[in-house]
């Protein structure tokens, strides 16, 4: 069941928004009336945030150019940040270098068939097989991946570590990982348990979210978010408008104040909508 906030009352500052399964429908693209309504928030001089997994390399392929343009960027899990488009201010977290070996380490032990990265700064990145990275890690981007060496990318700074199961449960692996790394690292599973995340604990969407926020003296009560996934339940719980989308896991929609139609079914596109009437 739906329950959308009408904006009778007040309306908020700020829209953050997740991609995968949230913004994005399941065939990960951007349909064309989720674009037009964050056209028009943008034209109502709202500051769009998007908060991805995701290395920036790859959103224009997902998103588009024009969506850029007008959004700031919160990517890899909140590990790093860049303002535009009306906010300012940067971010970056980097990965505990013993960690990041570590962790590198116990995937090809325990899933050596597991396809990973360690991310640097969401354009080059180390991969353990290069066979999957136009398939898996860069898309079809017009320029070629900027792949690094493994201790080249320890040597500048890691922010993230990506690993896909290849359709393989990686659970066990994710129960090696909370074992083994230090208490500065978090590992973040996703809903389908085929993908982790292994970050800086420090980092995070709604940390990174209101360093660029703070630029235009928005708080993220101020702030309207969605999501869908574990690696959103700070965005959604520190947001005073938070919204899950109805495909969205069960942790999620408890901790949400709102909820709208699935990423299938224009869930977000419905809640800017009412927002852009609102302020109309």
């Amino acid at each position: 069941m739906l329950n959308l906030p009408d904006f009778s009352t007040g309306t908020p500052k700020a829209i953050v928004l997740d991609l995968d399964e949230t913004t994005l429908n399941s065939n990960s693209q951007l349909d064309d009336r989720t674009r037009a309504a964050l056209n028009a928030i943008h034209g109502l001089g709202i500051p769009i945030i998007i908060a991805t997994s995701r290395p920036e390399r790859v959103l224009p392929t997902l998103v588009g150019v024009d969506i850029l343009e007008i959004s700031s960027l919160v990517q890899m899990n909140g590990t790093i940040a860049c303002g535009r488009a009306g906010l300012g201010g940067t971010f970056k977290r980097n990965l505990d270098l013993d960690d990041a070996r570590r962790c590198w380490n116990l995937i090809e032990k325990h899933a050596p068939w597991a396809q990973r990265t360690l991310e640097v700064d969401g354009t080059q990145f180390a991969v353990n097989n290069e066979n999957f990275i136009q398939k898996l890690w860069a898309f079809d981007q017009k320029t070629s991946p900027k792949v690094i060496s493994l201790e080249t990318a320890l040597k500048i700074g890691p922010a993230k570590i990506s690993i896909n199961g290849i359709n393989q449960n990686l659970e066990p692996l994710a129960i090696k990982l909370d074992q083994k790394l230090s208490d500065r690292t978090i590992v973040f599973r996703s809903a389908n348990e085929m993908f982790l995340n292994v970050v800086p604990v420090e980092a995070g969407k709604s940390n990174a979210a209101a360093c660029l926020l703070k630029s235009a003296t928005i708080s993220l009560a101020d702030t309207l978010s969605f999501g869908d996934d574990f690696v959103d339940i700070d965005l959604i719980r520190y947001s005073g408008w938070s919204v899950a989308v109805e495909n969205a896991i069960t942790q999620i929609k408890n901790i949400a104040k709102y909820h709208t139609a699935s990423n299938d079914n224009n869930g977000v596109a419905i809640v800017l909508e009412r927002l852009v009437i609102a302020l109309s």
